[in-house]
């Protein structure tokens, strides 16, 4: 069989395009990174584009180059040039380090798209493809190549070694692709090379340079995960190791005491220091859930920061600080009213709403006939169900996300029902056993110890359960925490 190089080459490019975007897809839809989604749309217009370049004889694109959609070839070019952009942003993570360069960005390649589409689809319209040819090679092309040299000169002042990965990439397709272009309208060669053979080799290079750079991406994604979580163990660790040397010294000193005094001494300091550890202990299992959602808070507002947006950082932060001093306040108290447990837990929504763009309603009815400042609870009991209710059921629901709080009353016993439109429990389970890196969560664990030492303390039959919640179809349809605060008496 004769070798044919320009069958060669095109099948190439094909099958590597077909693999490089199915990787991609995979591993966007499992991490939800962004510039592995937008690689894909990126390699899939591409290869949109080898396909309609085909070289073989095909009947349906002989039909098509007669029709006013001729010009379709040029225009999947547009396409995955304006991927190419929004994949370099989050590939490189534009937006954290070159804010203003970023949105710069964004409103070149909307003006870009915005143009090209409607001259295609005038061309289309007028029957006139040879204006979008006109338009493509004699404006878009001459304003992209620019466009693109200055996005390769600005890379260099990001940090890190990812940038290399996009200026080699970027800067070998660049060349490659102006000869494949302008060559046959110079009517110049190279080598007596066919100057679309250039195009093909630029393409296969880059995508070779791309696939080590999300590779590489991919390795400081766990990297950073891993020290995230190793930062997180060594706070709790510490913080146990605090409490149980004050558990140490308690107990040390009831034995002490026990020694030398009488027995009706011995039995009121043995209460009074039983309570003490027993205060201890709902410290420790309390502060075992704060390092965590401290984290959690402030990278809700260090985008404001590092945006430079002054006002809506000193507002949120405000917020943050008076969190913050709950949370520490929290430590020194065993219970608070439940009306002041539901302002804490607006105050947290108010600030994880940040990374949602107030696309989270909180709405909380209040039972009309009870004295929510009458009942006590311990303190943040509610902020674990609401924090996963955030990250495991709303943040994966498109639309409209919202939690609701209503009251009711039964007999001696308030009834709380704490309502998501999330995705469900079992859907999240399946999502978290895709993921790379997957976080025990210890905060459901935390607040049954919690209640069950409250009830003992207190006399009372605090309780919750978990309830998954279906529409008329059966489907999932969110999550119910379904609290009970009994009062025997």
């Amino acid at each position: 069989m004769e070798f044919v190089p320009e069958l060669f080459f095109w099948q190439l490019m094909v099958t590597a395009l077909s693999i490089l975007g199915i990787i991609s897809l995979v591993i966007g839809y499992n991490s939800k990174e962004k510039s592995f989604l937008f690689y894909f749309v990126y390699t899939f217009f591409l290869l949109f584009y080898f396909i309609l370049m085909t070289p073989y004889d095909v009947e349906w694109r002989d039909q098509l180059y007669t029709t006013s959609f001729k010009s379709l070839r040029w225009y999947s070019q547009v396409i995955y040039n304006c991927s190419y952009f929004l994949f370099f942003l989050y590939f490189l993570d534009v937006r954290t380090h070159l804010y203003k360069f970023y949105k710069f960005i964004i409103k070149v390649v909307a003006i870009m798209f915005s143009i090209a589409s409607l001259v295609f689809l005038y061309s289309i319209l007028s029957v006139k493809p040879e204006v979008f040819d006109f338009f493509y090679i004699y404006i878009f092309v001459p304003v992209l190549f620019c466009f693109a040299i200055y996005t390769l000169i600005k890379s260099f002042f990001l940090p890190g070694r990812l940038k290399y990965f996009f200026i080699t990439g970027g800067g070998i397709f660049i060349v490659f692709a102006m000869i494949a272009l302008f060559f046959p309208i110079m009517r110049w060669r190279i080598f007596n090379i066919k100057p679309f053979f250039n195009f093909y080799i630029g393409i296969y290079i880059e995508q070779f340079v791309f696939a080590f750079g999300l590779a590489y991406k991919v390795k400081l994604i766990n990297l950073s995960l891993l020290e995230k979580s190793l930062e997180n163990q060594q706070i709790k660790e510490k913080q146990n190791q605090f409490l149980e040397e004050k558990l140490k010294e308690k107990e040390n000193e009831i034995l002490f005491i026990t020694a030398k005094a009488e027995e009706e001494r011995i039995s009121r300091l043995k209460s009074k220091f039983e309570d003490e550890i027993h205060h201890l202990h709902l410290v420790s299992l309390q502060n075992q859930m704060n390092p965590h959602f401290i984290f959690n808070a402030l990278n809700s507002i260090k985008f404001f920061l590092i945006e430079n947006d002054k006002e809506e950082a000193i507002y949120y932060l405000n917020k943050f600080s008076k969190l913050i001093r709950i949370i520490l306040e929290s430590v020194q108290v065993e219970s608070i009213t439940l009306e002041k447990e539901l302002s804490i837990l607006e105050l947290y929504v108010n600030i994880e709403n940040i990374r949602f763009e107030d696309k989270i309603e909180l709405k909380i009815n209040k039972p009309k006939n009870s004295n929510l400042k009458n009942i006590m609870v311990p303190p943040m009991i509610f902020q674990p169900f609401i924090e996963n209710s955030i990250w495991h059921g709303l943040m994966l629901r498109k639309g409209k996300k919202k939690i609701t709080l209503n009251f009711s009353k039964v007999e001696n016993t308030l009834v709380l029902k704490i309502n998501d439109n999330g995705i469900g429990r079992k859907k999240s389970m399946q999502n978290l056993e895709r993921k790379f890196y997957r976080k025990k969560s210890i905060g459901l664990k935390i607040n049954k110890e919690r209640l069950k030492h409250f009830n003992q303390k207190r006399g009372l039959n605090y309780s919750f359960k978990i309830n998954d919640l279906k529409n008329e179809e059966g489907k999932s349809s969110g999550t119910e925490i379904e609290f009970l605060f009994t009062n025997p008496a």
